[in-house]
């Protein structure tokens, strides 16, 4: 992370291990440190890669020994079918998309910085006399989608297992599967919860709602109506985020990996995501972004139990997932807050007692 922006360095070795990786664009939060925006030559990987295919005249051992340098860290290596840019698929959270650095969440929390930095400035910097404030609507479209595609990196790292492919007796091998470090995880669990879920994630100045308006063309706005949907684009995001915690695959992962050295326990995990959903405001008013959330959270744990679809689950998923609806049912059970927030939580308790009678 430090390195990043680091041209002197960059320029000699890039930004990345191989051009076929799908890098983020690399905009700097301090922009008087501004390095490289792109990679600007073959990486380690390619060079490496490059010598394997085209060397001629190499011996069988000097050819053994340049496949065993495959343990080195600037050769790490991961395809598609590894790469977890979709909720649930793969395992390993450093073999992903739109990430930089060998600290990925550090990396994120600085672009989550940058989006808010933008945002705030949004209006200023986009005032052109005589245009449409079409580029107000793409602008915050594109600062939400960075958002989005940040947070689910660093969703990655909880419940995530590193793999290593060196093969048995191969100087610099690891262990195949290592589950990623608890120190690692809470680091994930605490980024998601300040920047993904808290009460004021994924917003920003209200003033920019008003100018989020479409430059018309046609009649019909793509058949929807012309408002910019904000409560919709903000679910959206943190959704994207829930469906990789909750998948199934995850959820097992977490509980499978305890018995080879995960040290986030599935209830220790559910646990730090309910309070991070819930605790900070359920005793207040809870505004319209966080009554979504919570809503959508809830209906998530609320399928766990209930879907017949889900019997592959393991009984530990269903056991946490249950615990915590009789959790957030006692939370939401206090008169506190405005009328809204009042109906909200009525909302909650009505959804969790038919979910219990469903599955007695």
């Amino acid at each position: 992370l430090k390195d990043i922006h680091n041209e002197e360095l960059t320029s000699k070795v890039g930004l990345i291990g191989s051009v076929m990786d799908y890098p983020a664009v690399n905009i700097a939060l301090n922009r008087e440190k501004q390095g490289l925006y792109w990679t600007s030559r073959p990486g380690p990987y390619d060079i490496w890669a490059i010598k394997f295919a085209y060397e001629n005249g190499r011996s069988e051992e000097e050819t053994k020994n340049l496949l065993n340098e495959s343990t080195k860290h600037q050769l790490s290596f991961g395809n598609d079918a590894d790469d977890m840019r979709y909720p649930g698929k793969a395992m390993d959270p450093r073999i992903n998309v739109v990430d930089l650095t060998s600290d990925a969440i550090a990396y994120s929390i600085e672009r989550l910085k940058l989006t808010q930095q933008i945002g705030a400035n949004l209006i200023k910097n986009l005032k052109d006399d005589g245009s449409s404030y079409h580029k107000h609507r793409v602008s915050y479209r594109i600062l939400l989608s960075m958002q989005k595609t940040q947070a689910n990196t660093i969703s990655r790292y909880i419940g995530g297992v590193y793999v290593d492919r060196a093969f048995i007796g191969q100087e610099g091998g690891t262990r195949p599967f290592t589950p990623t470090p608890i120190e690692k995880q809470k680091e994930a669990m605490r980024a998601l919860d300040k920047y993904v879920f808290s009460p004021d994630a994924f917003t920003f100045p209200n003033e920019i709602y008003n100018y989020l308006q479409i430059q018309r063309r046609g009649f019909d706005f793509f058949r929807t109506p012309e408002d910019p949907k904000i409560h919709e684009s903000v679910l959206y995001c943190q959704k994207s985020v829930l469906n990789h915690l909750l998948h199934k695959n995850t959820l097992q992962r977490i509980v499978d990996s305890e018995l080879y050295g995960n040290a986030y326990k599935l209830a220790d995990f559910m646990t730090d995501l309910n309070n991070s959903i819930f605790k900070s405001d359920i005793y207040g008013n809870v505004n319209s972004f966080r009554q979504n959330l919570q809503i959508e959270y809830t209906k998530m744990l609320i399928q766990i139990i209930t879907d017949t679809q889900s019997n592959n689950l393991i009984h530990a998923v269903k056991s946490n997932a249950l615990y915590n609806l009789k959790r957030i049912n006692k939370l939401a059970s206090n008169s506190n807050g405005d009328l809204g927030t009042k109906a909200h939580k009525t909302h909650l308790s009505l959804l969790i007692k038919n979910a219990l009678e469903e599955v007695k």
